[in-house]
């Protein structure tokens, strides 16, 4: 078992370590070559940006626009989409593609339809937000659609043409916009180091607790119970009930008084039936004082029991609450009836 718990153990950390260099591309070093120029003139040049691969972000694409009445114009009707984000896009993670017509004017004057869902390759369709809003920045209206996409695997994506119409609300003029197909690049998804560590924290925690439980269980089954020692004709039953009577005081000092009542009852009763039978344990007090009078028990010794067995019914029934007195009382009476009854066995 601690040879499998171990090995887990190292299964583990090696997985660990051999993450980090999954995804990773092997840094390809380029020889430059400098040649010497004949005839060198100095220009001015500006240095083009440093662009890492997978960053290049998606341009907006402008909407082929069409209407059918030249009043139309007046709107300035324009269609575009954009990705959020527009660069550095990772497989798993959402983004979103935003469709949106806009023109000067008012909301609510030109309707657009919803468009159908474009054709989408290596992204998988979450849900498409409609809204319409009033840019801050122009003031025109806008009605919008925002597509959430999920990239599915790492490399190329596709998301297809489309097409909506959209007419004036007073019914003077309609149109339509077309967008081309997007493609874009799905990249590696990064490392989460905290999230991986949680997990393999969470994972090393699971199988230390796992092989202690493990082990623990073995360790029981193995364990071989204790040979339990055959009852001699000679042991003195009176001796056993004495055993249990002296660990009752512990019921006192935790304040478990309907226990202790209930415990004293069947060891009143287990002292009858030592006697007088077993079935002696299943009687009520009342009907263990009739059967004792018919078979003329010691009246003494009846007596005592009696009046045991009558105080622990009224706490046990009555819901009577005896004073600390009463408890050791009682107690004290039980073991002397018990005393007196070993000294006569033996």
């Amino acid at each position: 078992m601690l040879k499998i718990i171990k090995g887990l153990l190292v299964l583990f950390v090696m997985v660990c370590l051999l993450l980090p260099l999954y995804g990773a591309k092997p840094e390809v070093k380029k020889e430059v070559v400098l040649k010497e120029k004949a005839t060198p003139v100095p220009t001015e040049t500006v240095p083009p940006p440093v662009i890492k691969e997978g960053t290049v972000p998606q341009q907006p694409q402008q909407a082929e626009i069409s209407y059918s009445s030249p009043g139309m114009q007046s709107f300035a009707i324009k269609g575009e989409a954009f990705l959020i984000p527009a660069a550095d896009i990772r497989v798993g993670k959402t983004i979103k593609y935003i469709v949106q017509l806009s023109w000067q004017g008012k909301l609510g004057e030109i309707e657009v339809d919803e468009p159908d869902s474009p054709l989408l390759n290596n992204l998988k369709l979450i849900k498409v937000v409609p809204s319409n809003k009033i840019s801050p920045e122009t003031n025109r209206a806008i009605t919008e659609f925002t597509y959430h996409l999920k990239g599915m695997e790492k490399g190329k994506a596709y998301i297809g043409m489309i097409d909506a119409r959209y007419r004036l609300k007073d019914g003077s003029g309609q149109g339509s916009f077309r967008l081309k197909e997007m493609r874009l690049e799905i990249l590696q998804p990064k490392h989460n180091w905290g999230r991986i560590l949680i997990t393999g924290a969470i994972i090393v925690g699971g199988i230390a607790v796992a092989g202690f439980l493990g082990f623990a269980v073995y360790k029981l089954l193995q364990r071989r119970p204790a040979p339990v020692p055959e009852e001699s004709e000679a042991t003195n039953p009176y001796e056993r009930i004495q055993g249990e009577l002296a660990s009752m005081r512990l019921f006192l000092v935790e304040g478990e008084i309907r226990d202790f009542y209930s415990k004293l009852t069947k060891l009143s009763k287990g002292f009858i039936a030592v006697t007088e039978g077993e079935e002696m344990t299943r009687l009520t007090t009342d009907e263990l004082l009739h059967v004792l009078q018919e078979k003329n028990y010691n009246p003494e010794i009846r007596d005592k029991i009696f009046a045991i067995l009558e105080l622990c019914d009224r706490v046990k029934f009555a819901g009577y609450i005896p004073s600390q007195s009463e408890n050791e009382q009682v107690l004290k009476e039980f073991d002397q009836l018990m005393r007196g009854s070993i000294r006569k066995k033996t």
